[in-house]
């Protein structure tokens, strides 16, 4: 009969005798929690990278936004700067409520991710900049949406537009 290798973590352990219960016990509770150490800190990084996937997409609305705003004429910018150029439904409406509080004026833009979806309220808004109303805008776009029910801080942009003067 060949005699089986004894590998043991403990010195001087007898091979021949078996684990007790309550060495098993105390082995599997240690698994356990570097089990739940471990499950925690994937789900955080999870969440961090969701957050980072949706505040890329509001800069990316944002700018949209303000690139449609940037191609209109100046003459009719304080009454049609678009929102974003939208991959998905875009709902016109009074208020935009992304599962929080109503945005006012605001255009609802939804975006399809991995397994949800997320709905972005972007306000546009445009300010006459000095006594001439028919020389400078300052045009802002904001952009609002919500995560597992609490609103994130939002992204604002803004630009001076003005208008071209040709032959002087």
């Amino acid at each position: 009969m060949k005699k089986i290798p004894c590998i043991r973590f403990l010195a001087g352990k007898d091979c021949r005798r078996g684990d007790t219960l309550v060495e098993v016990l105390i082995a599997m509770v240690l698994f356990l929690f570097i089990f739940m150490a471990v499950l925690s800190t994937a789900l955080l990084a999870t969440d961090s990278n969701t957050k980072n996937m949706l505040r890329n997409e509001a800069v990316s609305i944002a700018a949209q936004s303000m690139s449609g705003a940037r191609n209109i004429a100046f003459t009719n910018l304080p009454n049609s700067v678009p929102p974003a150029n939208p991959s998905g439904p875009v709902t016109n409406g009074l208020t935009c409520t992304p599962n929080g509080p109503a945005v006012s004026n605001a255009v609802a833009v939804i975006r399809n991710f991995r397994n949800f979806q997320e709905t972005f309220c972007v306000t546009n808004a445009v300010d006459a900049l000095d006594a001439n109303p028919n020389n400078h805008d300052l045009v802002t776009v904001t952009v609002t949406w919500d995560w597992k029910g609490r609103q994130q801080p939002q992204y604002q942009i803004q630009s001076v537009i003005g208008q071209s003067v040709i032959g002087q």
